[in-house]
């Protein structure tokens, strides 16, 4: 299913909940999105850019974000990789990446995969993609046409399990890490990103695992 041109960033995310209405009040106060119903759920925009469709889990669905990446020729196709993170590669141009706009708050502003088995993942993310992939001393550096566009994290793990981390941006870092714990969520982890500076892991009231930082300047910092 490899696209015929690098991938060139994310179309959206989606984050998979048995209870959309009470993670969408969660983000929409910690991200500031404009929500809308939609057929299958609700979903979120900063301005003119999609940042994520929330809904409930289909069939044999696992709960949490997964990444939407652009640039296929036709909808729903899903990947899983041998360290079973999945994503989906969608139609339509990259609303979020290196050659998108500079992340506003509440956007998408960097991904990265948590994997317990770095070899076969990244030779299925560069093949499956079109991206190229360098090592680097925590992790590796995922590039789409000469631009970093992902990393693989030196974490193998997201919790329990492993997957596709998204970065969102935020105003104020101190502000979200209040906000969090006002609207039921937990703080994970803080930590300085090589790329995008200090950040915080947080689970939201599901359990669902992201990250924020409040380096805005460009894709990945």
């Amino acid at each position: 299913m490899s696209p015929h041109t690098a991938v060139r960033g994310l179309r959206r995310t989606e984050l998979i909940t048995p209870d959309p209405e009470t993670s969408v009040r969660f983000h929409r106060a910690l991200l500031g999105w404009t929500v809308l119903y939609s057929d299958s759920g609700f979903d979120c925009w900063t301005g003119e850019r999609h940042c994520a469709a929330v809904r409930t889990p289909l069939t044999g669905e696992q709960a949490g974000w997964r990444l939407v990446f652009a640039g296929a020729t036709q909808d729903n196709g899903v990947l899983t990789d041998p360290g079973e993170a999945v994503a989906v590669l969608a139609k339509g141009r990259a609303q979020h990446g290196p050659w998108a706009p500079h992340p506003r708050r509440g956007e998408p502003c960097w991904i990265e995969l948590c994997t317990d088995d770095a070899a076969q993942s990244d030779v299925f993310w560069t093949d499956t993609l079109s991206w190229t992939s360098e090592d680097a001393s925590d992790g590796a550096t995922y590039a789409a046409e000469g631009r970093p566009i992902a990393a693989r994290a030196s974490a193998a793990r997201i919790g329990d399990r492993c997957g596709w981390l998204c970065y969102f941006t935020v105003d104020s870092l101190e502000r979200a890490a209040e906000q969090v714990q006002e609207l039921g969520g937990t703080l994970l982890e803080r930590l300085e990103h090589p790329g995008v500076g200090e950040t915080l892991v947080i689970a939201d009231t599901s359990g669902a695992v992201s990250a924020l930082t409040g380096k805005t300047e460009t894709w990945g910092g």
